[in-house]
């Protein structure tokens, strides 16, 4: 198998938030979200974001075109900490980012080698 049909590696990704309720609303959100993608992105686009202070509409994102998996990623709080698990090669870095703009702190990315 060459390394383009190669399945991408795991990659979890955590931030802590300022409570256990902050975070369960964040992984929510994101699960929310995700479903939305793999459903195909279909109008009218859900305000996913908003009661955490972001604009929704920079990330309508579409599988193929804004993504580069093609499971869903999964979200889940841990006490005050949401850890977000999918296989990708470069998307977590931007969910990471998504992470920090919803309040998250201390946020890291660990692959699965």
């Amino acid at each position: 198998m060459d390394a383009m049909t190669q399945v991408p590696a795991v990659t979890e990704i955590n931030a802590r938030f300022a409570d256990d309720m902050v975070a369960r609303e964040v992984a929510t959100a994101l699960n929310q979200w995700f479903r939305w993608i793999l459903e195909g992105s279909q109008p009218p686009r859900p305000e996913f974001f908003e009661s955490l202070g972001v604009d929704s509409g920079e990330y309508a994102w579409t599988l193929e075109e804004d993504v580069d998996w093609e499971l869903g990623p999964h979200a889940r709080a841990l006490g005050n900490e949401v850890r977000v698990a999918l296989q990708t090669q470069d998307t977590h870095l931007y969910i990471a980012g998504l992470l920090r703009r919803l309040g998250g702190t201390s946020a890291r990315v660990v692959r699965d080698r």
